[in-house]
């Protein structure tokens, strides 16, 4: 049970579920691997003060994975987990917001220190393990609908 009180509220953080439209029109969702531990994630971080939750998003996006794009207006979903820190467990609050991808970049402040991967979005909801990032992975916009006779 995450411990979450007056005393210690959780750790507010802001990420985006990134997605983009492959050549037949079907969503791709890029995860990245956290820092650290190398597990599956999105791109999120603390949300700093002078920032509104998804422009802090989308500056997320942009130093852990090079991607730029429209971020939703609000947020598209909330969840909490538990981060480990030196020396104890800290509770988050991650505001997740969808970002159509509209640009990759070759160059970006955290290149080299995370694993990219795009991949369908019955992988990535595989892959992140976070009910409320699943669901929003299979709740994506398609693109072309394929007919019949393809």
């Amino acid at each position: 049970m995450l411990d979450v009180s007056p005393k210690h509220p959780p750790l507010l953080e802001s990420g985006v579920l990134a997605y983009r439209l492959d050549r037949r029109g079907e969503p791709r969702v890029l995860v990245v691997t956290t820092a650290k531990n190398h597990r599956w994630g999105i791109p999120k971080g603390r949300v700093e003060p002078h920032l509104s939750f998804g422009d802090n998003a989308a500056k997320e996006a942009f130093e852990e994975a090079g991607i730029v794009g429209e971020v939703t207006p609000t947020s598209v979903g909330m969840y909490r987990a538990t981060k480990r820190r030196s020396t104890c467990e800290t509770v988050i609050e991650v505001w997740v917001y969808l970002m159509k991808v509209t640009e990759t970049l070759k160059d970006f402040p955290e290149k080299g220190r995370r694993e990219l991967k795009w991949v369908s979005p019955q992988e990535a909801a595989r892959l992140l393990r976070e009910p409320c990032l699943a669901k929003l992975c299979q709740a994506l916009p398609a693109g072309r609908k394929k007919s019949a006779a393809a």
